[in-house]
């Protein structure tokens, strides 16, 4: 029950918890730019071209009936996001490069994520296109890096936002200076129990990939959209498809969906779901056991009920010496139960990562109580209901 209490707390810990955006009715779809065709791949390996050719499968996806917004980056999706990388901000010393999650997405992310903004603009269509000389920061960045002064205004440097993977296009102003126009609100993108990390949204057109992923946001449950958007991709170009696995960078999945694949999450809800299951069964079998054992004890008693009774003994008396059966031994396990569990409360709450349920083994204990007290006061009752001469003549 200890065990139990702590896991499932943890849980409902967990499934509370602020993500920062809202993952209802939000579905990725992943697409490799023409990955099966090397013909019309060497067409668009431009930075300009692959540009114009994400942003026209996007207005296809816009245009499915049921769909509100359409979002376009890379490797942004919560709660498991791109990695982080080195940033100078002006002012700061030649020396000093602190770390943040550098952020590819379109002006339409927060939107499609309901990340509220807190301050300022996100920046608009044409700035997307160009790609650079823009940035938006979350509201950890500003406390951290920026606490000194407003952050409106400040600008900051990414010195890694260089071609270094394969298949990789990026501006010629990719590392040039950014202007901060806007603070939005902290999204967990570092797993659903990690704290928020400073982040750095910059138009995913400042470095494309082979790849992209779509944020598409429906009215409804996502995955009944999904048929007409394939053929909305399809309709742009016949062998352009979206991908079916589960990877995280070319994958189809809603963000529901992808939440309860996190690693924490998955862990918390099998050892809920585990230690409810079996100590379920352990407060059941030691009811039945105690339930058991203690009416067979006040039924062993019935004669020295009948004698009391027959010697003036009031029924209540009666009544009394039978629940102190309970109050007695029941009350010396469970004060024996609690000591060991409070014992073991601090390992318990290390291992599952929580705090220890202490209110969940009062509960157990007193349900525990009360069931050894029926034990003992329902054959008592029927005991002393009894006559006493036909007690007497029990044996």
């Amino acid at each position: 029950m200890a065990t139990a209490g702590t896991a499932i707390r943890g849980f409902l810990r967990l499934t509370q918890m602020p993500l920062g955006y809202d993952p209802a009715n939000v579905m990725q779809l992943g697409i490799s730019l023409h990955a099966h065709n090397p013909a019309e791949w060497g067409r668009i390996q431009s930075r300009e071209a692959r540009t114009a050719y994400i942003e026209h499968i996007r207005d296809k996806i816009a245009s499915v009936p049921g769909v509100s917004t359409v979002s376009v980056g890379i490797d942004a999706t919560p709660p498991d996001a791109d990695v982080q990388s080195s940033f100078i901000v002006d002012g700061s010393g030649d020396g000093e490069q602190p770390q943040a999650r550098v952020m590819l997405v379109d002006q339409r992310y927060f939107g499609a994520l309901r990340i509220p903004l807190l301050e300022g603009r996100v920046w608009n269509a044409d700035e997307n296109s160009r790609g650079d000389f823009v940035a938006v920061v979350n509201h950890a960045f500003s406390t951290r890096y920026l606490s000194s002064s407003h952050a409106m205004g400040r600008q900051l440097r990414i010195p890694g936002l260089t071609a270094h993977m394969r298949n990789q296009a990026v501006s010629a102003q990719s590392t040039a200076w950014r202007q901060i126009i806007g603070v939005v609100g902290d999204a967990r993108d570092d797993g659903v129990d990690q704290p928020v990390v400073p982040a750095i949204y910059i138009p995913y057109t400042a470095s494309t990939r082979s790849w992209a992923q779509f944020l598409v946001r429906t009215e409804g449950d996502p995955l009944t959209s999904l048929h007409s958007i394939r053929a909305a991709i399809a309709s742009v170009e016949s062998d352009q498809q979206i991908s079916n696995s589960g990877s995280a960078s070319n994958g189809t999945f809603t963000l529901s969906e992808a939440i309860e694949r996190d690693a924490q999450y998955s862990r918390q809800r099998l050892f809920s779901v585990l230690f409810g299951v079996f100590s379920a069964m352990a407060l059941g079998l030691a009811l039945v056991g105690i339930f058991s054992v203690v009416a067979y004890s006040v039924a062993q008693r019935t004669t020295e009920f009948g004698i009391r009774l027959a010697l003036g003994a009031p029924r209540a008396h009666a009544l009394w010496v039978a629940a102190r059966i309970a109050l007695v031994s029941v009350a010396a396990g469970i004060v024996l139960g609690l000591a060991v569990d409070s014992f073991l409360g601090v390992v318990l709450a290390h291992w599952m990562e929580n705090v220890f349920a202490v209110g969940g083994l009062f509960a157990a204990a007193a349900l525990l109580a009360l069931g050894a007290l029926l034990a003992c006061l329902l054959p008592a009752r029927h005991t002393i209901a009894v006559p006493p001469a036909e007690v007497l003549r029990y044996e």
